[in-house]
């Protein structure tokens, strides 16, 4: 069974940096992803057979394209999330990107038991349980107040269990496990990897339906709408945002998706031995050269 991993909230940022490493592949796990194209300026199309590598060219404020991980996480069948059922044994898609130090990058959704266990490894559904639902539940209600002026205690002070609930009950928890990511790049000074997920500038009608809320209702309460990301786990560890900058593109769907980029971050991971024992080589031929 699997260990609640860590969970880091950040915000989102445009990526610019003179160190950054070349993306040189990208490769997906499983065929559970949707991948889009910037086909004309500022227009997103359908086209599965667009290389991953050539989906994964752009910048938080022009998106380009993106893949979708976990394309399926929105259907039926993922709404239970109980320990039996569908999402708790899905098996999200993994993107493994490289880059010309030698990284090695893995992008990828989620599944229930990512969501639910607790550090115990017992799966559980339940409102204050200690785990990423929780936590994450947790930073979305804070969230939720700061994006309203204070405003959202209206709607959810004193509701918080019968919310999240509510959101658990209708496939919440799986219908952001399945990250859109747009770019990938490496911050070398930083030791970072910066990922870029496309989503909503205003997510108000995604989350009406959710939290079972009338829309008219939240969006008098969201004057400036509301924002929020998807969950991907970078590295392992799970990541997500509440603030997002416009993507610079839109899929003409009717509700905009893809209007904003949300970016999150992760260390990198430590090269591998073979890497470093091949630096090391390059390094002692320099040397010899001399």
């Amino acid at each position: 069974m699997k260990i609640p991993k860590t969970c880091a909230l950040v915000l989102a940022t445009p990526f610019t940096s003179a160190y950054a490493q070349s993306l040189t592949s990208a490769v997906l796990s499983n065929s559970d992803t949707t991948t889009y194209e910037e086909s004309s300026p500022g227009v997103l199309t359908l086209n599965n057979s667009l290389a991953p590598l050539d989906a994964l060219v752009g910048t938080a404020t022009a998106a380009g394209g993106n893949i979708e991980l976990f394309a399926s996480s929105d259907l039926a069948r993922f709404d239970d999330a109980s320990a039996g059922g569908v999402f708790a044994n899905a098996s999200p898609s993994v993107l493994t990107a490289g880059f010309t130090n030698g990284a090695s990058v893995t992008v990828s959704g989620l599944d229930g038991q990512d969501w639910f266990l607790d550090g115990s490894s017992i799966y559980d559904t339940s409102f204050g349980a200690d785990n990423l639902a929780n936590q994450w539940f947790g930073d979305f209600v804070t969230a939720l107040g700061d994006q309203s002026g204070g405003q959202s205690n209206i709607f959810v002070l004193g509701q918080e269990e019968a919310l999240f609930d509510t959101f658990r009950d209708n496939g919440g928890f799986a219908q952001i496990s399945d990250p859109n990511v747009s770019f990938i790049n490496i911050d070398t000074p930083d030791s970072m990897v910066n990922v870029g997920l496309g989503g909503f500038l205003d997510a108000t009608p995604v989350v009406a339906d959710l939290l079972g809320a009338p829309q008219v209702l939240l969006a008098s309460i969201f004057q400036n709408g509301i924002q929020i990301s998807e969950v991907a786990q970078i590295n392992g560890e799970n990541v997500y945002s509440f603030e997002g900058v416009d993507s610079g593109v839109v899929l003409n769907d009717g509700i905009d998706s893809y209007s904003a980029t949300f970016v999150l971050s992760a260390p990198i991971p430590e090269p591998s031995s073979s890497v470093l024992l091949f630096l090391a080589g390059v390094a002692g031929l320099s040397r010899r050269k001399r």
